[in-house]
């Protein structure tokens, strides 16, 4: 129906020679051969035509969708436009542009650029809006690994120096409290003001550990093991505050017999990091879900990338992230936690990215958050 549609619309405007048939086939033949995704739109934002690309694009709504706003249609696209461009457009005949995001079936969060442009008749009225659309996704994600890794690099070779100038000293305070003898003070609020004492110092040598730890990262040493026993593992950690907590815990690895080609001790402090994340964001209660299996096909960042691969994920039911805070999860020393050091997660990127794999993380507040470990296939077993 559209493509018949269009075929008529490219037939009304060919030029007025002995050729306008072939002139309208070639201008249809070069419409679909555009990179970029097209929509010509009637005023009751009906859809006049489309090229063929249309429906590779995320955050394109659907043809049926006439009349209705793109955040009403589009699957995990989250929330709705402040403005609607083409109305915009249609309205005071100007060109616009915006990007909208929203979350995949995989957890994957997708950006795109919607830019609008006006058709205007002989009379210079708006009779139709051309939208096009261009996927950032992946150019979103590695603006974001660049930026995360300058991060890295710059703030840990400040903390190698600083964890350093800050142990020695702490050493020398434990020495010199351990020296005093407690029963010697007459004053139980002095007692009470020396075991605080004692715990900060303790607190400050935990963060001055793994400062040094996020610094000094191991070589991975993978190898091949079965998924379901390292989640088994990981589980055995949590399973107690889960169930203090009230929440569900749901594991699946598909195929259940999974093996994955990975550094277990290093994929395990990563999964657990993330669990307990989650855990915590969950105190009433809710559902955590821990799932791998194999893919066949990764959206890796680096397009030239195309191996299949190992998708983790954790999900949960919990408060979510703000939108604000997802972009900096990965900075060392961010924390929203009264007692955290900001280091699990920049640990755990450091971790992963040793694998040539990515972490993503995408959340709705009010609706929970998906993490998810991405791991490169491993060598072909004889």
């Amino acid at each position: 129906m559209i493509e018949t549609r269009t075929r008529s619309l490219f037939a009304r405007r060919r030029k007025p020679t002995g050729s306008g048939r072939a002139d309208s086939e070639l201008a249809w033949a070069a419409f679909q051969q555009l990179d970029d995704p097209v929509r010509v739109l009637t005023e009751d934002l009906s859809v006049a035509f489309t090229n063929t690309d249309v429906a590779k694009c995320p955050g394109v709504p659907p043809a049926d969708a006439a009349g209705r706003c793109c955040g009403e249609v589009v699957p995990g696209r989250k929330g709705s436009c402040d403005e609607c461009i083409v109305r915009a457009t249609f309205t005071d005949g100007e060109p616009r542009r915006k990007e909208v995001w929203g979350i995949d079936g995989n957890g994957d969060r997708w950006v795109t650029e919607i830019q609008t442009k006006p058709l205007r008749d002989s009379k210079g009225r708006v009779r139709h809006v051309v939208e096009i659309f261009r996927d950032r996704s992946n150019e979103k994600r590695l603006e974001r690994q660049l930026l995360q890794s300058a991060k890295l690099i710059t703030i840990g070779e400040v903390a190698a120096g600083i964890a350093h100038e800050i142990r020695n000293p702490l050493a020398g305070i434990r020495l010199g409290l351990d020296a005093l003898d407690p029963n010697s003070l007459s004053d139980p609020a002095a007692k009470d003001i020396l075991d605080d004492i004692t715990r900060d110092i303790g607190r400050l040598d935990r963060v001055v550990s793994d400062l040094l730890n996020f610094t000094k990262a191991k070589a991975s040493q993978p190898e091949w093991f079965q998924l379901s026993a390292l989640f088994n593992q990981v589980c055995r950690y949590i399973r107690g505050t889960a169930v203090q907590q009230g929440v569900a815990l749901k594991v699946e690895v598909d195929p259940p017999d999974l093996k994955i080609w990975a550094d277990r001790n290093q994929l395990h402090q990563v999964l657990l990091n993330l669990l307990v994340n989650s855990l915590q964001a969950m105190p009433g209660g809710g559902t955590l879900e821990l799932q791998g299996r194999y893919s066949k096909s990764i959206n890796w960042s680096n397009e030239k990338k195309e191996c299949a691969g190992y998708r983790l994920i954790v999900r949960d039911t919990g408060c979510g992230i703000p939108e604000e805070h997802v972009h900096r999860l990965f900075d060392p020393f961010f924390t929203t936690k009264p007692n955290g050091t900001g280091l699990g997660l920049a640990t755990s990127l450091s971790i992963v990215r040793r694998h040539d794999g990515e972490i993503r993380i995408n959340s709705t507040p009010g609706e929970g958050a998906t993490a998810q470990v991405l791991l490169p296939e491993g060598p072909k077993r004889r």
